[in-house]
Order: structure tokens, then sequence, then C-alpha cells
């Protein structure tokens, strides 16, 4: 089951929908953990021009700090991992991840793909500049994970107020 998340007509003079670091914040501040992280660590794994932004710009966690850091394909990412930002990956990588990811409490943030469309929990949809984030929460997948978003991020899609 999907919940498509898109952000309403913004008012006037306001940029269109949230940029990804305001998504992604926004997104963590309403995910929960069995135990909270301390700190939430970031990682980054997949070619992507937006997760190289992303890293650069930092994620600011009403919950603490962050730590961020980026791994191969490849490497154990469960053990390390509270938030998995994924980028491009290749079929087979896609499905180690989510064999190893599996009943974890790690939070998958995917931009759109064949793979995340099958497996991640948010699936991001970024325009080319990174400045219009549209998202959708794969519910079947958040309820096989052990992390939870609180029902108050679907409020991200209403419009901004001036």
């Amino acid at each position: 089951m999907l919940l498509a998340l898109v952000p309403a007509t913004p008012a006037r003079g306001q940029p269109i929908g949230l940029d990804l670091r305001e998504t992604v914040t926004r997104v963590l501040a309403y995910t929960r953990w069995p135990a909270p992280p301390d700190p939430l660590r970031v990682c980054f794994v997949g070619a992507s021009p937006h997760a190289e932004r992303l890293q650069q710009q930092g994620i600011v966690w009403p919950g603490g700090p962050v730590l961020l850091r980026r791994l191969e394909a490849g490497q154990a990412v469960a053990t390390q991992c509270d938030v998995l930002y994924i980028g491009a990956l290749e079929t087979p990588q896609w499905q180690q991840l989510t064999q190893e990811l599996d009943g974890q409490p790690v939070l998958t943030l995917c931009e759109r793909s064949t793979p995340c469309l099958a497996s991640g929990m948010v699936r991001l949809d970024i325009e080319p500049a990174g400045q219009a984030v549209r998202f959708e929460i794969n519910l079947d997948a958040l309820a096989r994970g052990k992390v939870r978003i609180h029902p108050q991020v679907l409020r991200l899609g209403q419009e901004r107020k001036p």
C-alpha cells in the first residue's frame, strides 16, 4: 500500500514544495526508532548528486546530533546506520540490501527507481535541481521494518502558509 504525498501549490513567492534537505529533516522529525539513536547515523549508498549535496549541507535532527557517512554497496549497513539514503544501485545490490535490512530498525530513503518501488520505505521524486521534492511512503515496507513514522508526516503534503 502506498501513501502518496505531494506538496501542494505554494503560497505566492514561496518556492515550489520543499527542498531535499527540508523534506528529509521533516521526515526524520516524525520517525521513531525502538531505541532513540544517539547520534543519528545517516548513511549514503549508491550514486546520487542529490545525496552528495545533502551530505555537504548536512542534516538537522531535532532528536540530537547527526553523523553522516558514505558507504560502498556491499558494506554491512544494518549495524552502522539508523537511516539509509539510497541513490542509484543495481538490482543485485538492492536485493542484498533488502535481505540485510529485513526487520532491522533502519529507515530507508531512496530515489525513485524500480527496486525502490518494491522495498523503499520513503521514496523520493526529486526534480533535477533538487529544489522540489515529492515523496511517497510505502506502508508495506514500513510495516515490515522496526521504525515508525508518525501519521503527522501527512501534513508535509499540505500547503505551507505565508
